[in-house]
Formats: structure tokens, sequence, C-alpha cells
């Protein structure tokens, strides 16, 4: 069978029920590192070394997977508070989506601040500070080749913060809100 008829039969033009997954998803392991930006504080945070697990269906081109990224330290002057400094973890984020012709998915990932610092002081937000609800990102890229990687793109809203004791209205008047962004580069491991 030649490559083009192989790729035919896989994406079921012109074979009934080809759609379907031709056998067991395949799994490939690529490294994760990227940026986000977080509108409200105007923050730039580097994101990675990291890894994403990806499982492709063969026939539908669709995945499934998690991105797992190490946690990230920002540091940060606040008017009325001095400097400031936490640590945000942002996943592990649940991905499915499709890879083909691009990549278009989208992640779930929990957010969680911790080791929270003001000039320097501990200030204690409890173990279950973090958003209320995990956000959402939705992932594209048209460059992205399974196998390879690509940059992937998002556009998403920081929801609000709880469980943070007497911190929580201060982290939502500063960190929560729309229009951030991530960027995430994947290279095949």
């Amino acid at each position: 069978m030649t490559a083009l008829a192989a790729a035919t039969a896989l994406t079921g033009i012109g074979f009934a029920g080809a759609a379907d997954a031709a056998g067991p998803p395949v799994y490939s392991k690529y490294a994760v590192s990227g940026t986000t930006h977080i509108a409200k504080p105007d923050a730039d945070l580097e994101l990675g070394p990291g890894q994403f697990d990806m499982y492709t269906l063969v026939g539908p081109y669709t995945f499934y997977g998690t991105v797992t990224l190490p946690p990230v330290e920002v540091t940060r002057s606040v008017p009325g508070l001095g400097k400031v400094s936490g640590t945000i973890t942002l996943g592990p984020g649940h991905a499915d989506g499709s890879v083909f012709g691009g990549f278009s998915g989208s992640a779930t990932w929990p957010v969680k601040l911790s080791d929270v610092r003001v000039n320097g002081a501990p200030y204690d937000v409890g173990e279950a500070c973090g958003t209320a609800e995990p956000i959402t990102t939705e992932l594209a890229s048209d460059d992205f080749v399974a196998g390879k990687g690509g940059r992937l793109t998002s556009t998403y809203a920081l929801g609000a913060f709880t469980d943070c004791g007497s911190a929580t209205p201060v982290i939502n008047a500063v960190i929560s809100g729309p229009d951030n962004t991530l960027t995430l580069d994947l290279t095949a491991a």
C-alpha cells in the first residue's frame, strides 16, 4: 500500500467506517516550554521545562493527554503592600482535541498559589488557595506536526481565587481577569 493510499484509508476518504480509530492510541511525548502573560499585573512568566504525554487515535486524529509544568515563582510590587512573591502551580493540564491539519484543542488547568511572602515575610494563604474553577485554554497551531511538535497559542481568563484566607480579595484584585495569553512550544522528546 502506498503512503498516499494508507493516508487516504486512515483519514476515511472513500472508505466507510475508516474514521473510527484504527487500533490503540499512539503515544507521543513532547518537551514543553513557553510563557504566559497575566494581563492584570502585566506579568510575564516563563513556563517549563515540562512534558506533554499525548495519545493520538489514528483515523480520526483526535488526541487526549496531560501537560505537566513545574511551579513558577513570581515577584511583583503591589501598591500599598510592597514586594509580594509567591509560587503559582499551573496544572497538570488535561488536554484533548484534534491534530488533523494542525492542532486544535483545549486544556483544563487547576491553578494553585502557595509560598506567598510580603516584603520577605511569609503570609499564610493556606494549602487550598487557588482558582475556584480550573481555567480552560483553547490551544491552536497551524504549524503543529504530530511526532515533531509546534507552537500552541491561547488567550484565556483567569478566574477568581478562593480559600486564600484574608489575602483572597487582594489576590483577586491584582491577578484575576481576562485577556491573559499562553504560548507553549512542543518538541518531540
